[in-house]
């Protein structure tokens, strides 16, 4: 519809652009100058204020349609830049302004629609709430929601208190307190939109919806006093019982919520402010706060310089269809990249296949792709049991077992048969880049592309450069993994890169505290109390004896001053107690009526225990400091170049206790000359594998942090700390 922008205020705006209709409507597009994603900051809200002023005063305008100019993004929140920079006096008065000017909004003698064509979340969703319609693009990314408690926050622009209006406290209160976007089949469902359709008729159908009069106040059965109060007793209970009291975010949100449902507007935006004031000062809060930005940090990694670019990859060779190269063949094809997917074994291939097929309609069945782009994905993936030509452009990830004999064979013949610039990527999560290039005329086209274990739900990747690895290559893969939608980790080749080197130390240290004669409950206990997501020998059941047991023992012959493998993991793998993929590993996978896994009997059986019991805080803490320690060694021999990225990639790969923030964020909060102490007491009392790295000492001398002190990397090691590590 032709429309004219409005006169100097409309030339002035940089993040509302204004078009008034001859049919006395109103749009707004939301849209940057610089092309940058649609924020909430303090010059949107002061664009936003200025808008409102003409639609107060302008008694012939009949309806506002609110879109937005970026092509991906509606309006992604606060700009959380500025807003961890705010005073708490200044917090205060932005939270006062956003609650008054979306209020604003909401009290418009006039129909106001938004037009959502992609992520609408936060403060975003926020505006949305206090419009009449939402109309939501049926794309997948069009998602909408609250996430601050996932940032220790709650909504504090009006959230908590029109989202149980619009749908009820039983659908608002999970959606508010687990704090997770929601796409756009289940957002219908739930009304938190009210229509959905395709991105092409987006903005038609919004236009239509200016016409259906304001939104009437919407009743609920849910909202009802003696309902109301029974849904936030259970709702507290699940809350709790969730997050075992580390992270307060989620019940603040129903405090707040359980205050605002019955009153007005002004207290329960007051609920709201004070809420999230109090929120924003919890150390909590900070971490989380950290991990976001980290998270964001990951997604722009620096490229190394050097060499010549390489072709734009548009195809990917999978070699290897068992369960890591099934999933990386779905992830890569549902990104739009053709996949050519081999083994030599037809069996393996068609459980490949079936691989890729079933996590295809498992993310159509979650709304994650539409029923036709998971076909179409499907048909992106070719299957092969024999060789095909290779040619540039390409990029070959292996993913066969995890053996260097076998890898070195293949990767030989992949080097002879591809063309010189095309690059090749291993998937190990041990092996050394390097000891595998050797069989390789052109080992400097080797990199690593560690996918973690399950690739459609992990979003990180360590990117691995071996010592001949061309920069080029390294850009190349860098860029792959940005286009798939994952974040990267840049690590050297050296022992478990990053987050096994980190990991494995931990599990060999459960599996000792087993053997010493704790009981796994209790073991697994002390770590789930820290605030990991699953205890050790739940983990290693999960990963398997065979696969730890492994990487176990590459590690210790790679770095011998590391505790070596439990032959418990060794008795163990022969006896084929494996995990959870025989059954049986340090628990038994038939649960009883309580649902609760029962300690295997067999174990004891066949591995005579010692009898020495710790309590719960000694064994978090030598778990603990085994992974500290390693993490600052990861840091000394400069395996990756900062904490951010050792924080960064041990939540993102292991989810480590995300409320504190990785644990070298973790260790500063308590101080090197803590770990340290700790860690020589260890040491003296128990064995030597507790002795701290050279760079702790030197940290605790100095008084020091990870996150103040320059770069640690091996160059700037002493010479005897060198030939330590190169040993």
């Amino acid at each position: 519809m032709a429309g004219k922008k409005l006169g100097k205020l409309a030339m002035n705006n940089q993040r509302i652009q204004i078009t008034n209709h001859s049919d006395r409507t109103v749009t707004w597009t939301l849209e940057r100058p610089d092309g940058r994603a649609n924020v909430i900051d303090q010059v949107f809200l002061d664009e936003m204020s200025h808008a409102l002023d003409e639609l107060e005063t302008d008694k012939l305008v009949t309806a506002l349609l609110i879109r937005s100019g970026h092509p991906k993004i509606f309006l992604a929140g606060a700009d959380l830049n500025t807003l961890t920079k705010l005073g708490p006096d200044e917090l205060e008065n932005l939270l006062h302004y956003g609650q008054d000017t979306f209020s604003r909004l909401s009290r418009l003698d006039l129909t106001t629609v938004c037009a959502i064509n992609g992520p609408c979340l936060g403060g975003g969703y926020e505006l949305a709430l206090a419009c009449d319609r939402r109309i939501l693009s049926a794309n997948p990314n069009a998602v909408v929601g609250l996430p601050e408690t996932n940032l220790g926050l709650l909504p504090g622009w009006g959230g908590c208190y029109r989202l149980p209006r619009l749908i009820g406290l039983s659908r608002a209160l999970p959606t508010l307190a687990g704090g997770r976007p929601v796409r756009p089949p289940k957002a219908v469902k739930l009304g938190m939109v009210d229509e959905i359709t395709s991105g092409e008729s987006l903005e038609q159908a919004a236009r239509e919806a200016l016409h259906t009069g304001k939104a009437s106040p919407r009743l609920h059965w849910d909202n009802l006093p003696i309902i109301r109060r029974l849904i936030l007793f259970l709702g507290r209970r699940s809350i709790l019982k969730l997050t075992k009291g580390k992270y307060p975010a989620p019940i603040a949100a129903l405090n707040v919520i359980a205050d605002g449902i019955g009153s007005g507007l002004g207290k329960a935006m007051e609920k709201e402010r004070d809420g999230f004031l109090e929120l924003a000062k919890s150390d909590t809060t900070a971490s989380l706060l950290h991990f976001f930005f980290l998270r964001e940090r990951a997604k722009k990694l620096p490229s190394p310089e050097g060499g010549s670019d390489l072709a734009s990859i548009n195809r990917v060779h999978v070699i290897g269809a068992g369960k890591m190269g099934g999933g990386i063949a779905q992830w890569v094809a549902a990104r739009g990249i053709p996949v050519v997917m081999s083994d030599l074994s037809p069996d393996a291939l068609s459980l490949g296949l079936s691989t890729v097929s079933s996590l295809l309609t498992q993310a159509s069945k979650r709304g994650i792709l539409s029923s036709l782009s998971a076909r179409q994905a499907m048909d992106r993936v070719t299957p092969v049991c024999e060789p095909v030509p290779i040619r540039e452009g390409d990029l070959v990830i292996e993913a066969i077992v995890e053996r260097i004999g076998a890898k070195r064979t293949l990767l030989a013949d992949l080097d002879s048969r591809a063309p010189v610039n095309v690059p090749i990527a291993t998937n190990t999560s041990a092996l050394s880049i390097d000891c595998m290039g050797v069989a390789m005329n052109k080992p400097s086209r080797l990199g690593g592309l560690h996918f973690f274990n399950p690739v459609h739900r992990m979003e990180l990747v360590e990117v691995i450069h071996g010592e001949k690895t061309d920069p080029a290559v390294i850009r190349s893969l860098l860029g792959f993994v940005k286009r798939i939608g994952k974040r990267a980790v840049l690590c050297k080749d050296s022992p478990g890169f990053l987050v096994n080197r980190i990991l494995v130390p931990y599990l060999v240290e459960a599996a000792i505290l087993w053997e010493e004669g704790n009981n796994p409950h209790s073991i697994d206990r002390a770590m789930t109390g820290f605030g990991m997501p699953m205890g050790p020998l739940r983990l290693l059941d999960e990963i398997g004896m065979d696969v730890a047991g492994h990487v176990a023992k590459e590690l210790k012959f790679r770095l011998p001053r590391l505790a070596a493998p439990p032959s418990l993991l060794k008795e163990m793998n022969e006896q084929e107690i494996l995990g959870r993929k025989s059954g049986s590993g340090f628990y038994l996978y038939s649960k009883n009526k309580r649902g609760k896994l029962l300690p295997n009997p067999k174990l004891p059986k066949i591995y005579r225990r010692a009898k020495y019991k710790s309590s719960i805080n000694e064994m978090s803490d030598r778990m603990n400091l085994v992974m500290l320690n390693e993490a600052a060694r990861c840091l000394e021999e400069g395996v990756v170049g900062s904490p951010m990225d050792v924080d960064f990639g041990m939540i993102a790969g292991t989810g480590w206790a995300p409320f504190r923030g990785g644990p070298l964020h973790y260790a500063d909060s308590i101080g090197a000359r803590n770990i340290v102490d700790k860690l020589e007491h260890l040491a003296s009392g128990l064995d030597e594998r507790f002795e701290p790295c050279e760079y702790l000492l030197d940290l605790a001398r100095k008084n020091k942090t990870f996150y103040t002190e320059p770069d640690r990397s091996s160059s700037s090691l002493s010479s005897n700390i060198k030939e330590r590590i190169a040993q």
